[in-house]
């Protein structure tokens, strides 16, 4: 950029006629002073405030009329925390309150006249100059204007600027003013964010409402099988039919994150770009504008294909040790071993009408399948003995849940298997066994077990009677709903049975 100043004044001073619009767009702010000029424009002597100084301020202050207004403008100026300034064409300050000084270091004495080069970074002046040179050929407001200064004792900050032309009284354009304010914190705030999401595990993402990439990070791309961000965003224009397997799972995950705003840790399946599937957590939020209008949708997600295949090989294992388990008490009673498949069945039925998640239910059917497991502790002649119990054969029918949790406890299931077997045959009201627990101290899922488990028992064969029938062990919960037993799952079951015409097997 070139000295222009003296080069604008004399054309003004020798062409009255000339039109702002011929001024050529590199005169309307000149980079920097002449020393002699800085010499003139620098005031010496008793250190003055520059808003006083101000002849805009003095004019006002001198009339009666605006004393008032001139005092209020003052008071204004000089308590905002934001910094308010006036430059001439050539980007000398000419007018300026308290906080320019603050922000940028420089006394009134040092800040008048100044030139914008002068606390200006190198790499930043080219930017600068831009930006007032379009405010001066367009006319227009500008805001957002960042750059780096130098302040007096050398320590470099960031400044945020709107600038607009400043006219005289009769409407003839002489300058500059603009507001600015110091963001060095949220610069160096948004750079910590930046290297996070460059550097994350997990991939980091926006998208559209129709479907498109508008932002992701190197982990992103990477798990999807893309070289970089700008190859993913360019190569996914359908991200339904692109990403997942079956689209419409895509518009369901949309719809629950439009009415939740929130979805944490769902688990899908994804197509990489060769094909090959993926497993992946996701977890992803609604965008909104103050109106409520969805912007967009931003998540993160992780690959979990590894842990996934870890977790079914230890399920596997687990199966075959439940597997194994579940043969024990077949070989010792016939009808227990039906009953546990059965019971298995009927509460992986409830829970799935109940909405819980696939991997509690999981750990449901792991349990279900072996809560009489300890049965194998009481004497087979009292398990398959066909007429009526004496009171000591029963108590020791009942520690079978003390002794399938003794069995149980030790092995590492990913869920509380053994909880559940100990409290199946405990009740809402306190008068179950072995621990008389009470309504949500009991697990959920042994409460569900308990259901699952009275309604198998009564609709079927025992060798000590004939089998009661659905109807009867349907009255049965329905009847004690509430108070022996839980009522949000006595309705997910009287729902099977009643409205969806599950049958025992």
């Amino acid at each position: 950029m070139k000295n222009n100043a003296r080069t604008i004044s004399d054309n003004k001073k020798h062409d009255k006629t000339a039109k702002k619009k011929s001024l050529p767009p590199e005169k309307s702010l000149s980079p920097k002073k002449k020393k002699d000029e800085k010499k003139n424009i620098v005031e010496t002597g008793k250190k003055k405030s520059g808003l006083k100084d101000s002849a805009t301020f003095r004019r006002l202050a001198a009339h009666p009329r605006y004393k008032k207004h001139a005092e209020r403008y003052q008071n204004i100026l000089e308590n905002i925390r934001d910094g308010y300034f006036e430059v001439d064409f050539a980007g000398n300050f000419t007018f300026f309150n308290d906080s320019v000084g603050r922000i940028l270091g420089y006394s009134s004495e040092e800040l008048t006249g100044m030139n914008y080069q002068q606390y200006t970074d190198k790499e930043s002046a080219k930017k600068v100059f831009q930006a007032f040179n379009e405010v001066y050929k367009t006319g227009e407001y500008t805001e957002g204007l960042d750059w780096r200064i130098i302040r007096k004792d050398g320590a470099k900050r960031y400044i945020e600027a709107s600038v607009s032309l400043l006219k005289d009284s009769t409407g003839k354009q002489k300058g500059f003013r603009s507001i600015i304010r110091d963001i060095t914190e949220r610069k160096q705030m948004e750079e910590r964010y930046r290297r996070i999401f460059e550097n994350a595990q997990n991939g980091i993402y926006q998208s559209t409402l129709d479907g498109r990439f508008i932002m992701a990070n190197q982990s992103m791309a990477q798990i999807l099988g893309y070289d970089s961000p700008e190859d993913l965003i360019l190569s996914i224009t359908d991200i339904s039919r692109q990403l997942y397997a079956n689209p419409e799972e895509c518009m369901q995950f949309i719809e629950i994150m439009e009415k939740q705003g929130l979805v944490k840790n769902s688990e899908i399946q994804f197509k990489k770009k060769d094909g090959r599937m993926i497993w992946i957590s996701r977890t992803a939020q609604v965008v909104r504008d103050e109106k409520g209008q969805v912007l967009y949708y931003e998540g993160i997600i992780e690959d979990i294909t590894d842990r996934k295949d870890s977790l079914d090989r230890l399920r596997n294992a687990l199966g075959g040790t439940v597997r194994a388990l579940a043969s024990v008490v077949e070989t010792r009673d016939p009808y227990t071993a039906g009953h546990q498949r059965h019971v298995a069945d009927l509460a992986l039925a409830i829970a799935k009408e109940m909405d819980l998640p696939t991997d509690r239910i999981e750990g449901l059917r792991m349990a279900a399948i072996i809560h009489d497991i300890g049965k194998i502790s009481v004497p087979a002649e009292i398990l398959t003995k066909p007429g009526k119990l004496t009171d000591l054969e029963f108590s020791m029918i009942k520690i079978h849940s003390q002794s399938g949790y003794n069995i149980l406890k030790d092995i590492d299931f990913p869920w509380p298997v053994a909880l559940m077997v100990y409290e199946h045959h405990e009740r809402m009201n306190g008068t179950g066994y072995p621990r008389n627990l009470k309504g949500n101290d009991i697990l959920l899922e042994a409460r569900i077990l308990a259901i699952s488990d009275v309604v198998e028992s009564m609709a079927s064969h025992r060798p000590y009677r004939a089998a009661l029938g659905i109807e009867a062990a349907l009255e049965e919960i329905e009847k004690n709903k509430g108070f022996i037993y839980d009522d949000v799952v006595v309705d997910a079951c009287l729902r099977l049975f009643r409205e969806k015409g599950y049958k025992l097997t």
